[in-house]
């Protein structure tokens, strides 16, 4: 059986919902087809973090220029957070770790404003959502299709989704927004997304409340998750390795020594396997006719969420956006 529409958005993760919510916005039949389950953007600590992963995972090409990037894709949050419903929690971030002096001058430096606290330094401009709540109010009136696609082939005018267990979507657009595994796609698809490559992370939770609000140390960041705190995060190069015990426990002993603990515990391990690209930005690109690229964010899904679906939903309105 094949059903049709007028978009069809392939991932349901932070991407793939934040454009398949700004279409829906706009009056635009679309569908998300998805597996289900939890993915990376689930299981994230939901932070919007741009003036920490500008000072801590830097672009050596230029690293001002990127901090300006996801800078401006943090200012799109309120008023998409508005639109959608989501609770933006802008409060901010401490660094808990040394050389507090030298952080501050590089935030600003890189643009970011912040101040000497009695334990390192204290910035701002970082904030954060709730990833469950979140991704459900982005699903909110999107219709899903459960499934995962196994090709995609242009027909004329139209896109053919098949469907792994046989069944068919046709779609004007389709926006291909699926982390790292990616179905049978034309060679010219394939080509622009050759460089996207995994990168597993793993998350500690912890139903203990270790924190009032996010903080970075050496080795990983803490942040406040319901009644309790996610430590995070591993980055294992090519997916999630096989033996995971050693990067895990560098993981908690930063935590316990950068929140002076002496342990933490009980812990729950949460994972996901993330898309990349060279600089760390994602990919937002027409590559054939109807055909929209919204991948590969790195660390910075939540960050980058809206900016991607503005520039995706641009492209499929036909409108220039530089």
């Amino acid at each position: 059986m094949t059903s049709s529409c007028d978009i069809a958005v392939i991932g349901a993760g932070v991407l793939g919902l934040c454009v398949a919510a700004e279409l829906r916005a706009g009056g635009r039949d679309v569908v998300v087809v998805d597996p289900g389950g939890a993915n990376a953007s689930s299981v994230a600590a939901g932070m919007i973090a741009p003036a920490m992963e500008s000072l801590l995972d830097p672009w050596e090409a230029d690293p001002v220029g990127r901090a300006a990037v996801l800078r401006e894709a943090r200012d799109l949050w309120p008023e998409f957070a508005a639109r959608h419903g989501i609770a933006l929690i802008r409060d901010g971030v401490d660094w808990i770790g040394p050389d507090a002096d030298g952080v501050i001058a590089r935030l600003a430096a890189l643009g970011f404003a912040a101040e000497r606290t009695e334990a390192g330094a204290f910035c701002p401009e970082d904030w954060r959502i709730d990833p469950g709540p979140a991704l459900a109010a982005l699903g909110q009136g999107v219709e899903r299709l459960p499934g995962r696609v196994a090709a995609v082939r242009s027909a004329g005018e139209a896109w053919q989704l098949t469907l792994a267990d046989g069944a068919g979507v046709s779609a004007r657009a389709v926006v291909l927004a699926c982390g790292t595994t990616f179905p049978d796609l034309p060679e010219t698809v394939m080509r622009a997304v050759r460089d996207v490559h995994a990168i597993g992370g793993r998350l500690a939770f912890t139903p203990r409340r270790l924190i009032e609000r996010p903080a970075r140390f050496v080795g990983g960041y803490a942040v406040p998750a319901g009644e309790g705190t996610v430590i995070g995060a591993t980055m294992e190069a090519g997916g999630l390795v096989a033996d995971a015990s050693g990067l895990q426990d560098k993981l908690l002993d930063g935590a316990r020594a950068g929140l002076g603990l002496a342990e933490i515990s009980p812990v729950e391990w949460r994972m996901g396997v993330r898309g990349a690209t060279e600089d760390g930005l994602p990919l937002t690109e027409e590559v054939m006719p109807g055909l929209h690229l919204a991948l590969a964010p790195r660390r910075n899904g939540w960050l980058m969420g809206p900016a991607v679906a503005a520039q995706t939903v641009a492209g499929i309105e036909g409108r220039h956006t530089g």
